[in-house]
Order: C-alpha cells, then sequence, then structure tokens
C-alpha cells in the first residue's frame, strides 16, 4: 500500500514537477538527476555540475529550490530515494517497439503515473478544493486541448453530486464566463503544464471578478498553480507517447474521481438523494 502524502516529499517527485518552471542551468541539474540519480548520490558539487554543465552554485541552489537544506542533504535524502527502490522515470513507447513492448510500457506508465501521483497529492488541499466547490453557487471548469476532455468528465461529476457546472472549452467564452463571476461563484483551469494561455487569461479574469480558484495540473510550481487559491497536482511523467505524456491523462481521470470521491462523502445524503433521481429519470427514459 502506498502511503498517502499531504506534501510532495518524494524528492525525485518533486524535481520532475518542479523541473519546468526552474531557470536554464537548474533545469540542466535536474535532468541530469533525473537521468542519473544513483550516479548522482556519489558525486562531489564541482562533479554534478561539470557533468550537467552548470555552475557549482547553480548546484546548490537547485538544491535548496528541490526542499534540501544543501547539496549534501540532498544527497542523503536521495540516496533514501533510491535505497526504497523508488524509481522517477519509465520507459516511453519508441518506434520499433513491438506490440508487447509497447502495451507494457503504456500500461506501467499510467499505473506509474497513479502511484506517483498519489505520493505527491495534497489531502489538505483536497478538502479545501471540496469546501470551495461545495460551497459555490456556480462553478465555471476551463481547459483546452487534453484538458478540455477532463474538464467535460469534471462536469459530469460535479452533476452526479448536485454541483452545477458549465465547461468551457472555447479561449473567447472562457474568458467572458470568467468576467461574469461574482464572489459566490468559483473557477476551475485544468491544463498538464500548467501553462495553457487561455486557461491563465481565464483564471485571472475569474479572480479579478472576485471568485475563487482551483488548478489542476501536472506541475505545481506552474503560472496556473500560482495565480489560483487551490493547487491539485497529478505526477505524470513528461515522456511524450506519440505527442502526449504518458499517464497525464489517467491521472487526471483518478484525481477528479478522488476529488469526486471527496465530495460524495462530504454530502452524503444529497448525493444519495441525487444517484436515486438520475437513477429513476434514466429508467423513464430508456422506458
Amino acid at each position: 500500500m502506498i502511503p498517502f502524502s499531504s506534501s510532495s516529499s518524494d524528492l525525485l517527485l518533486t524535481i520532475r514537477g518542479l523541473l519546468p518552471s526552474l531557470n536554464e542551468q537548474e533545469q540542466k541539474v535536474g535532468q541530469y538527476v533525473l537521468d542519473h540519480p544513483a550516479e548522482v548520490i556519489h558525486l562531489a558539487v564541482s562533479d554534478l555540475a561539470q557533468r550537467a554543465a552548470a555552475s557549482d552554485a547553480t548546484v546548490f541552489r537547485f538544491s535548496r529550490r528541490v526542499g534540501a537544506d544543501g547539496y549534501g542533504d540532498f544527497k542523503i535524502r536521495l540516496a533514501g530515494e533510491l535505497a526504497a527502490g523508488r524509481q522517477s522515470t519509465y520507459a516511453s513507447v519508441r518506434a520499433g517497439d513491438s506490440v508487447t513492448e509497447a502495451v507494457q510500457k503504456v500500461i506501467a506508465g499510467e499505473v506509474k503515473a497513479l502511484e506517483d501521483t498519489l505520493r505527491v497529492l495534497d489531502l489538505d488541499a483536497l478538502g479545501r478544493a471540496a469546501d470551495a466547490l461545495l460551497a459555490a453557487r456556480r462553478v465555471d471548469i476551463y481547459g483546452s486541448g487534453g484538458g478540455g476532455i477532463a474538464a467535460l468528465e469534471l462536469q459530469y461529476k460535479l452533476m452526479r453530486v448536485g454541483v452545477r457546472a458549465v465547461p468551457h472549452t472555447d479561449a473567447e467564452m472562457q474568458v467572458i464566463s470568467a468576467t461574469l463571476l461574482t464572489s459566490a461563484d468559483l473557477a476551475v483551469g485544468i491544463s498538464h503544464s500548467g501553462e495553457s494561455p487561455d486557461v491563465m487569461h481565464a483564471l485571472e479574469a475569474a479572480r479579478s471578478a472576485g471568485a475563487r480558484t482551483i488548478a489542476l495540473t501536472n506541475h505545481p510550481a506552474s503560472p496556473i498553480a500560482r495565480i489560483a487559491d487551490v493547487s491539485l497536482s497529478t505526477a505524470a511523467q513528461e515522456a511524450l507517447a506519440h505527442g502526449y505524456p504518458l499517464g497525464a491523462r489517467v491521472a487526471q481521470v483518478a484525481l477528479i474521481d478522488v476529488l469526486y470521491t471527496c465530495l460524495t462523502l462530504k454530502r452524503h445524503e444529497e448525493t444519495d438523494l441525487s444517484q436515486a433521481r438520475i437513477a429513476e429519470a434514466l429508467h423513464r427514459w430508456h422506458g
């Protein structure tokens, strides 16, 4: 059983999640650590700096950016994770893979994305997000591309617990709807990268209108995560599988399912009543 974590305490997952928000030199160090973790625990500062084509100061700064007290503490924590058998990466599908190899990589990647998301899941933030959704008069959901699909999934789950929500996947409609929100409303922005300009603009408009905001992203230090009142993160690896990160979609759906479950627990009687009414209506419709 993988233990729940109320914060991103896994060092390798923290590095992977923060990597896009680091500067170019820090990213070089981070990527080298992710690619060669077993080697790094034996390297001096200058050795890691040389291998990553960065400076000693960058290595020290990187260590603190990912939550360590210094490079020594960073190596101790990294060694502990490796001793526990945790892996930070998983193989992506490549040209020339057999069907068997491709299937194994895809399933393994999706399972790993779920396990890693469980490790980084902030339970306090999850509770705050659920409370905000239940208290909202109106909920807007913004997503584009793959995030648009997740927006529809979230709307479906919210409706089943009696929370009325409207997904918006068109950039102009996102901003128009966000502008008309009030302090009684809530906006949810979904972006795997956390850098979708359309979702970012919509969340900013919603905040300006007085609404509370929630971000669902894979990167806890991304722009939409920073501006949201509550941020929930997945932990899928940035290994492309035919144009999309392996495990990203299944991790998003799992996070939505977890949020839905929290809502049902907080609104148990109302949810049971809503489900009974929905079942009765669908039964009559199907005849």
